[in-house]
């Protein structure tokens, strides 16, 4: 891998101060001491023992303490193009290479990386997450590679592609060397924190970051479409329109910005209106049938006609179906009337395959269309149980709207996951 010297050397003068270029930098003892250590076992990692025993000498070493130092000293040395990572389970590392240019070939993986990211296929997610995680470990420097992971895990997490726990806490740890941000701010990195922090339904957290996104001069359209999703997750769909339209202005040719202004419509109210971006959203984008799921979904909530009863089974009856094509299809034939067919559908998906406690609670819709609110309210709690990041998206869902207000367990679910209420009460066990 070739590099450009960009940046000047670090070293050890001989009474043990750091130096830049020859210059001390002026740290306070702490921060000195634990920089002094990093770079002493560059390119190893110290973990949290051997900063108690170097650098606190002993002393009371809290994990809060440990980080505040590492964040000072990531403000100071990010100007200078190094990275203080962090490893997962065993400490904190400095970066052994200095800020590089990624190579050509870097370069056209990231490209690849973002346009599978975008399809928002499971298929697409995942490559262009493998993509990215090879590309943050081989160039460590490339800041966008980073964002751009961390919003791809958070759209697996949406979708219900990946556990959310687990794949939270690596997206957070990806951006941590970026954070604080410095005044040179990584475009989309406070939104990417945001989407991160929404789908641990963090979103007081999440609401200042998509707020310093908007107002730090480095807003994009990826950036866009998070705080947009943050506006819906928090209700307030007409402030999500009004993004979206913005963001559709950058990106005029983006599909998921498309249909996400089509869900934004429909929350605010605007059915018809949802309808048509559905529609420019399919038009726009031949052959993607994951477009054109969403818009037999929407139509079968909005305008349920018999006609779409045969287009929901063909979408399942190709190769490669699109995700939650058994959702729509159960969805339509709740919608049309069609009890029987419709509890087939979902019975053989939540009995008889192996779908996962987010993807399950998607089945809440169409049990409700068919009036099994308590069968509907137990895979939410399930989902609730398990902390699924797409549960958020699922309770703001129109088509839960109506029967989630009147129900008891829908009423508190709503209220644990977007307020402050105590854990909901375990509902006794069920067949799904």
């Amino acid at each position: 891998m070739s590099s450009v010297p960009l940046i000047p050397r670090l070293a050890l003068d001989a009474a043990g101060f750091v130096t830049a270029d020859g210059r001390p930098l002026n740290l306070p003892p702490k921060e000195r001491a634990v920089l002094a250590l990093l770079l002493q076992r560059q390119p190893h990692v110290v973990g949290k023992d051997e900063f108690a025993d170097e650098a606190w000498r002993g002393g009371l070493m809290s994990d809060e303490s440990l980080a505040r130092s590492i964040s000072r000293l990531r403000r100071t040395l990010r100007p200078l193009g190094l990275l203080i990572e962090s490893v997962y389970g065993s400490g904190y590392r400095l970066s052994a290479t200095e800020v590089r240019l990624p190579q050509a070939t870097s370069l056209e993986a990231y490209q690849h990386a973002q346009h599978l990211a975008q399809q928002r296929t499971p298929a697409g997610l995942g490559r262009a997450i493998a993509l990215l995680r090879g590309l943050v470990e081989q160039e460590p420097g490339f800041a966008p590679a980073r964002v751009a992971l961390a919003e791809a895990l958070a759209a697996a997490i949406g979708w219900g592609l990946l556990p959310t726990q687990a794949s939270i806490h690596e997206g957070l740890l990806i951006l941590d060397p970026l954070w604080p941000p410095s005044a040179a701010v990584v475009p989309g990195l406070h939104g990417a924190r945001g989407a991160l922090l929404d789908m641990a339904w963090r979103f007081e957290e999440a609401r200042q970051c998509h707020e310093q996104s908007m107002h730090g001069g480095t807003t994009n359209a990826s950036s866009l479409l998070a705080y947009s999703r943050h506006l819906l997750f928090t209700n307030r769909a007409a402030d999500a329109v009004q993004q979206l339209r913005a963001a559709l202005q950058l990106s005029p040719h983006t599909a998921q910005l498309r249909i996400t202004l089509s869900r934004a419509l429909l929350q605010a109210g605007r059915g018809a209106e949802a309808l048509a971006e559905a529609r420019a959203a399919v038009v726009e984008h031949p052959g993607q049938l994951l477009l054109v799921a969403f818009e037999l979904a929407l139509r079968a909530l909005v305008a349920p006609v018999e006609a779409l009863e045969p287009a929901a089974r063909r979408l399942g009856e190709g190769i490669d179906p699109p995700p939650f094509a058994w959702t729509v299809l159960s969805f339509v034939l709740a919608r049309l009337g069609r009890h029987e067919a419709a509890l087939d559908v979902i019975d053989a998906a939540l009995i008889c395959s192996k779908t996962s406690t987010g993807e399950a609670s998607l089945y809440a819709a169409p049990l409700a269309a068919l009036g099994q609110f308590e069968r509907a309210a137990r895979l939410l709690h399930r989902a609730y149980e398990e902390r699924s990041g797409m549960l958020a998206m699922v309770l703001r869902d129109p088509a839960n709207a109506d029967w989630l207000e009147r129900h008891p367990e829908g009423k508190r679910l709503v209220r644990n996951v977007f307020g402050t209420g105590m854990p909901a009460p375990k509902l006794p066990p069920a067949i799904a």
